[in-house]
C-alpha cells in the first residue's frame, strides 16, 4: 500500500475545503499515511464531491464506477453513498473514512493479478476485522463514542451489542482505529452500556466486518497462491447465492484464489469479500505447504 494518496475534490466550497486541508494534516497522522488535496491537473487516488450542490449531485451521477473511489460529502446522513463524510468535518469521522480509502485506492484486480491489503502489528492502526481476527481484546470493551455508535464487543461470551444502525455501524467497520482505542469496560461498565440492548453473536459481527475489509485486495493470509479449503458451507453466507456456491466449492478440494474464479465463474470481487469475511470468521482451512511450493516455483 501506498504511503501518501492524493484527494481530488469537486464543488466543495472554498469554506469547507479550508477546514478539510486543516483536518488531513492530524488524520494522517493517526493513520500513518499521508493524504493531501489534489491540485488541479492532478489525478486523485479519490474524489470527494458536494452531492448538495446541484452542480456536485450531477457530477456524482456521471462518476464512473471503474474510476477512483467516490466519497459523497452531504448535511443528509442517509444518502444513498458507500463512502460518506457528514457536514460538518468532524476529525473522528475522517479518520475513520481515510483508513478505508487507504485500503480502497490499490484499485480493482487487473485479470491476472491479485492486490492484497497490508497490516501493521497489533499496536498499529487495523480495521475492526482484523482486531477481531487477531483477539485483540480478552475483556469486554467500549468501541467508538464521541462523533461515532457505541459499540460493545465481549470476546470471551462471544457476543456484541450496538444501537448503531446499519450505516453507523459500516463507518465503524471501515475505520481504522490502534487496540487502545476501545476502553476497556468492567463488569458494572458493561452491564451500563449494555442495558436494553440485544445481545448478538459475535461471529456475524466477524463476518460483516470482514465483508467491509475489501472488495478489491485479499488479506495477506490468503497470498502467493495459498491453497484454501473449507469443511462446510458458513451460516451467514447461506443467503447469498454467490457466496454459497463459492463455499461449496471449496468444499470439493483444496485450491487457490485463482482456482476459485475459474471454477465457478465468479466475480472477482465476489470471492475477495467472501474470503476475506471467511477468513476473519475462521472458517477458511489454509494450507501453508502450498505457498511454500509456490514460492520454491518462482
Amino acid at each position: 500500500m501506498a504511503d501518501s494518496f492524493l484527494l481530488r475534490v469537486a464543488h466543495v466550497s472554498d469554506k469547507d475545503l479550508k477546514v478539510l486541508r486543516s483536518l488531513l494534516g492530524l488524520a494522517s497522522s493517526k493513520i500513518q499515511q499521508d493524504w493531501e488535496i489534489a491540485t488541479d491537473g492532478q489525478d486523485g487516488d479519490a474524489v470527494l464531491v458536494d452531492v448538495d450542490d446541484e452542480e456536485g449531485a450531477a457530477h456524482w451521477s456521471d462518476l464512473d464506477e471503474e474510476g477512483p473511489p467516490a466519497v459523497a460529502y452531504s448535511r443528509d446522513r442517509e444518502f444513498p453513498a458507500r463512502l460518506l463524510l457528514h457536514k460538518p468535518i468532524r476529525s473522528q469521522q475522517l479518520i475513520g473514512l481515510l483508513g478505508r480509502l487507504s485500503v480502497a485506492t490499490d484499485g480493482k484486480p487487473e485479470e491476472g493479478e491479485w492486490t492484497h491489503l497490508e497490516f501493521g502489528g497489533d499496536d498499529a492502526p487495523l480495521p475492526l476485522a482484523e482486531h477481531l481476527r487477531r483477539r485483540n481484546w480478552d475483556q469486554p470493551v467500549l468501541i467508538g463514542g464521541g462523533d461515532l455508535p457505541e459499540l460493545v464487543v465481549d470476546s470471551g461470551a462471544g457476543v456484541w451489542y450496538s444501537s448503531a444502525s446499519d450505516r453507523e455501524l459500516a463507518i465503524l467497520l471501515r475505520r481504522n482505529f490502534p487496540r487502545s482505542d476501545a476502553r476497556p469496560l468492567s463488569s458494572s461498565e458493561l452491564v451500563e452500556h449494555t442495558n436494553g440492548l440485544e445481545q448478538q453473536t459475535l461471529s456475524n459481527l466477524k463476518w460483516r466486518a470482514g465483508l467491509a475489509l475489501s472488495s478489491r485486495s485479499l488479506h495477506p493470509d490468503l497470498a502467493d497462491g495459498v491453497r484454501l479449503m473449507m469443511p462446510q458451507v458458513p451460516l451467514q453466507a447461506l443467503s447469498d447465492t454467490a457466496y454459497s456456491r463459492q463455499a461449496r466449492t471449496l468444499m470439493k478440494q483444496p485450491m487457490t484464489v485463482e482456482e476459485l474464479v475459474d471454477a465457478g465463474g465468479a466475480d472477482r470481487r465476489d470471492v475477495i469479500e467472501f474470503l476475506n469475511a471467511c477468513h476473519t470468521c475462521g472458517f477458511l482451512l489454509i494450507d501453508p505447504g502450498s505457498r511454500e511450493s509456490a514460492s520454491a516455483a518462482n
